[in-house]
């Protein structure tokens, strides 16, 4: 049986841009009109199957982060970008000043991850339905998005409606982004498998170990 992988992804952002709604969607399957912002984190675990490079099936297992966007829980949330595998970062396609600070977020996460860590950024917009309801126009364009991808070295995660995607839709395209971090990365063994090894090795008799 193949082991099972262990990943850990965030979810980050401006306060308002529709993190808890994609957190809760993907969670539920339902969609929340209301606006309820997060205080600290919240988690949730997902069973989701990749593929090796022989096109056979893996079970793994990830662990999803919902931040708090707002100022005053900056601090809480830098803490859990250490050892996120996958940052998924969020912003309001009719809200500008959502997309111009992205380049604050890729900078509190350099600060807080270091250079040696692996992990990739996806840049995802939001909100793809209110350009149809009044008051409300596209402030940012797709191209504007990829420009900023190329320049700050994120993947393009694409546009999207939580309140009208289909949860299965929402599904895949998660399934996606940790489809991206194992073809990048290779598998991530958990804490327990390196337990499990490291006992079954130190369970072999060496020339160095005693009899008694």
């Amino acid at each position: 049986m193949a082991q099972n992988t262990d990943y850990k992804l965030i979810l980050i952002g401006n306060s308002g841009v529709g993190k808890t709604s994609i957190f809760r969607k993907l969670s539920t399957g339902e969609f929340s009109e209301s606006n309820i912002s997060t205080i600290g984190i919240e988690k949730k675990t997902f069973y989701v199957n990749i593929e090796n490079n022989k096109k056979e099936k893996k079970s793994t297992n990830v662990a999803l982060f919902d931040t708090a966007g707002e100022e005053k829980f900056r601090s809480i949330t830098k803490s859990y970008y250490k050892s996120s595998d996958g940052i998924l970062l969020i912003y309001d396609i009719t809200n500008k000043e959502t997309f111009q600070c992205i380049s604050n977020w890729i900078e509190s996460i350099k600060e807080s991850i270091g250079g040696d860590s692996k992990y990739i950024i996806f840049l995802i917009g939001n909100k793809l339905d209110l350009i149809n309801e009044d008051g409300y126009e596209r402030q940012v364009t797709e191209k504007e998005a990829k420009e900023e991808c190329e320049k700050l070295d994120m993947i393009w995660g694409g546009e999207q409606s939580t309140k009208d995607i289909k949860i299965e839709e929402l599904t895949q395209l998660f399934e996606s982004y940790v489809q991206k971090i194992y073809d990048k990365f290779g598998e991530k063994i958990n804490k327990k498998q390196k337990i499990e090894r490291v006992g079954k090795y130190n369970d072999r008799k060496g020339c160095c170990q005693s009899n008694v």
